[in-house]
């Protein structure tokens, strides 16, 4: 940590002699145009409705990270980009990624739930959060569309959608390659692309990342910064354009390999405390999460005289390996396994209109068929008989229509209507064995043995309207309705036939905002939103003293509600200053009525229902009041052909609970937190050296926590399982482009 707080104070000290520089700096002879011949609203277009638009025509509150923001940052997952989307969250949890947006999403209790926040890939649905393993390598972009997007954008998209675009190869020899070195995690990480044009109209680019880094979590027991990393990514992509038909193929593989996990139990009166220190210990071995993934992408767009027939066929596959200490401390008494195998294939059919007439449209059909097969054991070390070993499988077949139509009225009136009609098929299978060897060899006596099927079909309409005052001003209101299938419990210790199945979850949502650009200065978004939730559903880890067995409340909160108002804005003073960022205000965001929900460890039951707590009235988890990422950025010649641009990125939350069950102990305060990079490159972007800090202010924040499960048995009936997020990190980056 010492070379760290050095290089803070060099950036901090760097930063604060920025202005200066700027200030006293000769004109820039390099630039390339003046500030007012540049629209930097015009420059973002986006795709979130199926067709490429300007930012600023789409009646969405939708927040825009470009790849090479991502890169600059030097986020590289999912729990790193968190932070930069208000009314966002992602953390690990023990069984899998948990994603909520606006204080919806799906609980981490079981892996195989469908998310409510559902990720696309070049178009390519991803219900599970283990699918990509490398969603950030080389993209073009990441929209993050805020509230139900089920007409249009695709299936349980109940809360919204994360819409990621790789980059595609371009038409002359050249890539880039682009190195990081963390000194707090003490790894490198190197990643490149090429462009290969192999003939006129075909062309390829293929993308390599390999990284090693160690973690922020020390384990004295075997003496580790934990969880370290090490993941070897490959993608190649390749476009053939024809007459009339334009041919993109992408096939990506990805192996990843973690050892130890940031999951650390929190009991104070046993000494346990949320801090940078697990003490931690399997007798076979270290803990991990392997994962490896396949996927596969085929693009036909085939010109019609007009409108544009578009076929997307896609394969997903992973395999994950995940092995936790499941009493989460130095005891040794209890193991877990959550492994999982998946694959999906899928076939999307989508005929758009071209712009620029009366009447626009975009109508398709979809087709998945997804089956997934789940594994999780229970070793109980000192009592080997009360071990569990259980065994789901599900197959997702889903089938959708989707259209949507757009009358242009005039120049300043557009009217939008669209819909999504899901059928979707699941079936699953259950099975539970417990003894001595049902964790060491997955046999034993059979505990449970059922099966389940559910049949559902809905209907998600949506339409909205859009008032242009001018080409710069966009006035817009929209009424939409969201869904998410029903399911099953999976592979969790506790599943009964009675409680196997949970209901489908149903959303209506209003929204009202302002689209305002400002030519050759920057935009102004706006957003306001109200939205309910009927049989919201829920999965939270919840506690039984002695029990040997780690249990979850999965079930359906009959009715939620969330409003508020987001803001995203960017302004260029000139070439050499910009600020941008996003703000949220949360004021709304509770359980109407919810009588019988999970209660947290030694609640006292006052639900409906034995063992539940009353939750109504009570605020979601993840859901600050007032959050907000703003990056302010400075940048300035050194010389006829180098230049230094300084930014520096506070991000902030309001207090709030980081679980599903309103426990005070799991509550965060307020934050602050402040990230800043400082780099020195070539004016025509060829080559750049950086100096890149994540939350410089060192704050230690609380990003899950939840019941201890066997924790609460073994150690203490009032632990807690948690997951901090990581403190104070300095990098140096390289990159070259050729």
């Amino acid at each position: 940590m010492g070379v760290s707080s050095k290089l803070t104070l060099l950036v901090g000290a760097s930063l604060l002699a920025m202005p200066a520089m700027a200030q006293t700096a000769a004109e820039p002879a390099a630039e390339a145009a003046s500030a007012a011949e540049i629209d930097t609203a015009e420059d973002i277009i986006v795709t979130a409705q199926r067709r490429e638009q300007r930012l600023q025509d789409v009646p969405i509150s939708i927040a825009v990270v470009s790849g090479e923001a991502l890169q600059d940052r030097a986020i590289q997952n999912f729990e790193q980009l968190a932070p930069l989307i208000p009314n966002l969250t992602i953390a690990k949890t023990p069984a899998a990624n948990l994603i909520v947006l606006r204080g919806i999403g799906s609980s981490a209790g079981s892996p195989s739930l469908d998310q409510s926040v559902v990720m696309f890939v070049d178009g390519i649905y991803s219900g599970n959060a283990r699918q990509f393993a490398a969603p950030f390598l080389d993209i073009e972009r990441l929209e993050v569309l805020r509230g139900p997007q089920g007409a249009l954008v695709g299936r349980n998209t109940s809360a919204g959608a994360i819409n990621i675009l790789t980059r595609k190869p371009g038409d002359e020899l050249g890539g880039y390659v682009l190195g990081d070195y963390n000194f707090t995690f003490e790894g490198v990480s190197l990643e490149g692309a090429v462009d290969l044009p192999v003939t006129d109209n075909f062309a390829i680019r293929t993308t390599g990342r390999y990284a090693d880094t160690d973690g922020y979590i020390y384990n004295p027991l075997v003496d580790q910064d934990q969880p370290t990393r090490k993941e070897a990514i490959g993608r190649i992509t390749g476009v053939w354009e024809g007459e009339g038909v334009t041919t993109t193929f992408k096939y990506e593989h990805a192996d990843v390999d973690i050892e130890g996990s940031p999951v650390q139990v929190f009991a104070p009166t046993n000494n346990e405390f949320r801090d940078y220190v697990k003490s931690a210990r399997l007798t076979t071995g270290p803990e991990y999460d392997n994962i490896v993934t396949n996927n596969a992408v085929l693009q036909l767009d085939i010109e019609m005289g007009g409108p544009t027939l578009t076929a997307i066929t896609g394969y997903s596959q992973f395999k994950n390996r995940n092995l936790i200490d499941a009493d989460f401390f130095a005891g040794n008494f209890a193991t877990a396994d959550f492994d999982q195998d998946f694959k999906q294939v899928s076939q999307e059919i989508r005929l758009t209109s071209p712009t620029g007439g009366p009447i626009e449209y975009s109508a398709g059909a979809y087709y998945s068929d997804a089956n997934l097969d789940e594994e999780r054991t229970t070793g109980v070390l000192f009592a080997p008989v009360a071990s569990t070993f259980r065994a789901f499988n599900q197959e997702d077949k889903a089938f959708s229509l989707f259209g949507q139509l757009t009358w242009v009225a005039s120049e300043a009136l557009r009217v939008n209507a669209s819909g999504r009609w899901t059928h979707q098929n699941k079936t699953a299978d259950y099975l539970r064995l417990g003894g001595a060897q049902a964790a060491v060899a997955r046999t034993g006596a059979v505990q449970a043995d059922f099966s389940g099927k559910t049949t559902d079909s809905r209907f998600d309409p949506a339409a909205s309207v859009q008032f242009y005052a001018n080409r710069n001003s966009m006035f817009y209101a929209s009424f939409g309705k969201g869904s998410k299938s029903a399911g099953f419990q999976g592979a969790i210790s506790n599943a009964s036939p009675a409680t196997f199945e949970y209901l489908p979850e149903r959303s209506t949502a209003f929204e009202g905002g302002a689209r305002l650009s400002f030519p050759g200065t920057g935009y102004l978004n706006l957003a306001a939103f109200h939205t309910t939730y009927k049989d919201l559903q829920v999965s939270a880890g919840i506690s039984v003293p002695g029990s040997l067995a780690a249990i979850f409340f999965t079930g359906n909160a009959p009715e939620a509600r969330i409003a508020g108002l987001e803001a995203e804005f960017l302004f260029r003073q000139s070439q050499m200053f910009q600020v941008d960022g996003s703000l949220a205000w949360l004021p709304t965001a509770k359980y109407v009525d919810f009588t019988a929900g999970p209660c947290y460890a030694l609640q006292p039951s006052n639900g409906t229902l034995p063992g539940t707590c009353n939750q109504t009235g009570q605020r979601l988890g993840f859901t600050p009041k007032f959050s907000g990422s703003v990056n302010g950025t400075v940048k300035a010649p050194v010389s006829s052909d180098l230049q230094v641009k300084a930014t520096i990125s506070p991000g902030f939350q309001t207090g709030n609970f980081r679980d599903f069950t309103n426990d005070p102990v799991a509550r965060q305060d307020g934050w602050l937190k402040l990230d800043a990079r400082l780099s020195l490159g070539s004016i025509d972007d060829g080559w750049e050296l950086a100096l890149v800090g994540r939350n410089l202010t060192n704050k230690l924040t609380n990003a899950y926590s939840n019941t201890a499960g066997l924790a609460n048995t073994f150690l203490n009936p009032a632990a807690r399982v948690t997951v901090v997020d990581a403190p104070r990190n300095i990098s140096v980056q390289a990159r070259y482009k050729f």
